[in-house]
């Protein structure tokens, strides 16, 4: 009866040691042949190995000539091998942990679409304008580099969803380059001032305007310009579509909603947009008439004076329900746009007779390639709702001036960095117009630090809608949710893995076979201690890769960069310091 045996995967020790063994030999053997050809004075066999035969049976001579010439082949080797060792302990010095799993994963042709010749090819095909003022414009949103020094690219056709992990490198390694090689208009969020002090002196080097736009002081920018979201109201869809950014910055949880005086009152607010609109009144209107609704009998008239009967009707018919009922419905209203009511957000989002102040012109800031900044923090008196609408709004300008240009296309495509996406720009309707804003030339980087920041905002289908639509995916590590984990894990897959069983019988006799089995190429283990300076990219079309990350440090513009921190970023002589 057999006993049941262990199963191993075969080492490649032995194997080494014997072809290493071999190895020598030959170079001894070729290196005393040699020696005796250079040496001359007697016929030596054509037969290396014969030759050394002769020698050993004394048919040949060593003479000193050939000691000599063998010395000469013996520092020869010493050189080569000490410098096969230090490009060896070099190479390995670089090499991280989970870089042996990059011989499972995609490289040369299985990930040949976002490889530099290609992407260069891509922008061509696509009619891509590149503009002769930006020196540091690259053919496609960088990602990083393979082990092999190939730069890695998303097309001006892909959209981008990354997910890492508090301090592992996004903003040094992902943002800022997407945003200084960027080619045409920028629009760049974040919740702090980072990517701000890095990059602006950089897109205003170029000789095109940047806007700063700094609600709640987060970069300390004084309101130089003013934006109303007002202006964006058109129409009833408009007005529909900011009040649904005010009803989503409100704490971007759904679960939280309530499913009737939520809908009730996100709908109250969009009636009292649109009426502000066509009053040309400023947008702190609505909420002075959510606060005192007898003023909302002047809103039904300037419906009703524009053409807008239904709606009209529908807010007259509210203001006649029963109190409670009134009540739940005009508080919702007020909470989502309480951050109207604060001075330091009012400044930046209205005007007044005499103010001299620039408007942000959205559709000018995309045809001239210029930079939008908007930053805001989570919390209380948080600018969210501001920052999103004024996020879609800068799309929507974008898509609008993509639909009249040839392929319906922008001719120099546009960057939107959602650093932080899921704080600060909780746009419920990204994941339907992902793929839709790819076609246009509008590049969407959605940051995250997590899976579940996603979930919280667009729900588990929304997510995976999203990473469904992202044609480039990114995991740069420090994420530490098990079932996410799990998913990118079975994404990259599996490979095959030889291993022998051995067994024993009842006489002690030895038996092995050899078997495949299917190992995960990366495990959830793995992915939970991904490395910094490593980006497991996932793109469509191609196989998983592992790409190394190029920080700005290392790329052309890094003096820019550095220019661009010590004009603007704070010190500790100046902690208030303007960005």
């Amino acid at each position: 009866m057999s006993n049941p045996g262990r199963t191993r995967e075969p080492g490649t020790g032995d194997a080494r040691l014997i072809f290493g063994g071999l190895g020598v030999v030959i170079a001894a053997v070729l290196a005393i042949w040699g020696a005796l050809q250079l040496a001359g004075g007697q016929p030596v066999p054509g037969n290396p190995f014969a030759a050394v035969l002769e020698l050993g049976a004394g048919k040949l001579t060593w003479s000193g000539g050939a000691t000599a010439w063998a010395i000469v082949f013996g520092g020869l080797v010493i050189i080569a091998g000490c410098t096969a060792l230090m490009w060896a302990l070099r190479r390995s010095a670089g090499r991280l942990r989970v870089d042996d799993a990059q011989r499972h994963l995609g490289h040369g042709k299985d990930i040949a679409s976002i490889t530099e010749p290609q992407i260069k090819a891509k922008a061509k095909s696509l009619g891509v304008v590149f503009p002769t003022d930006q020196p540091h414009a690259s053919p496609g949103v960088p990602i990083g580099e393979t082990f092999t020094g190939t730069k890695l690219y998303g097309s001006f056709e892909d959209m981008h969803l990354d997910i890492h992990g508090p301090r592992m490198g996004k903003s040094t390694s992902r943002i800022i380059p997407a945003i200084c090689e960027a080619p045409g208009a920028v629009l760049a969020t974040e919740n702090k001032r980072g990517n701000l002090d890095h990059t602006r002196g950089v897109r205003e080097s170029l000789g095109r305007r940047v806007w700063v736009f700094d609600p709640q002081g987060v970069a300390n920018e004084t309101a130089s310009f003013y934006w109303n979201p007002l202006s964006y109201v058109v129409d009833e869809d408009t007005a529909e579509s900011l009040a649904e950014q005010f009803a989503a910055g409100d704490d971007g949880q759904a679960a939280k909603k309530d499913p009737y005086f939520d809908p009730e009152g996100q709908d109250l607010v969009a009636n009292l947009l649109l009426a502000s609109a066509l009053a040309r009144e400023p947008i702190t209107t609505v909420y002075e008439r959510l606060s005192r609704r007898d003023l909302c009998r002047e809103a039904v008239t300037i419906l009703h004076d524009h053409g807008y009967r239904l709606i009209a009707d529908a807010l007259t018919t509210r203001l006649g329900l029963a109190d409670k009922q009134q009540d739940g419905i005009f508080g919702t209203a007020l909470k989502q746009v309480h951050c109207l009511r604060s001075r330091r957000i009012q400044d930046w989002i209205t005007t007044s007779f005499g103010d001299t102040r620039p408007h942000l012109d959205l559709h000018q800031l995309v045809a001239g390639g210029e930079t939008l900044y908007c930053l805001s923090r989570e919390g209380v008196g948080s600018a969210g709702p501001i920052i999103a609408a004024l996020t879609v709004a800068t799309c929507e300008a974008a898509e609008k001036i993509a639909t009249a240009s040839p392929g319906g296309r922008l001719p120099t495509p546009m960057l939107c960095a959602l650093d932080e996406a899921a704080n600060v720009v909780r746009w419920r309707r990204l994941p339907d117009l992902y793929s839709h804003y790819g076609s246009r030339g509008i590049n969407i980087m959605t940051v995250l630090q997590s899976w579940s920041q996603g979930v919280r905002v667009w729900g588990a289908d929304g997510m995976k809608q999203l990473m469904g639509a992202a044609n480039v995916f990114v995991y740069g590590g420090n994420v530490k949710e098990d079932d996410f984990l799990e998913l990118l894990s079975k994404l990259v897959g599996d490979y095959e893995r030889r291993a022998i069983n051995v067994s024993r019988s009842g006489d002690r006799r030895a038996s092995t076979s050899e078997s495949t089995v299917l190992q995960r190429t990366l495990s959830v283990a793995d992915l939970q201690a991904w490395p910094r300076g490593r980006l497991l990219v996932l793109s469509a079309g191609n196989r998983p890769t592992i790409a190394r990350s190029v920080p700005w440090m290392n790329k052309r513009y890094a003096a820019a960069v550095r220019d661009s921190l010590a004009r603007y970023s704070p010190t500790p002589d100046n902690p208030g310091k303007a960005a």
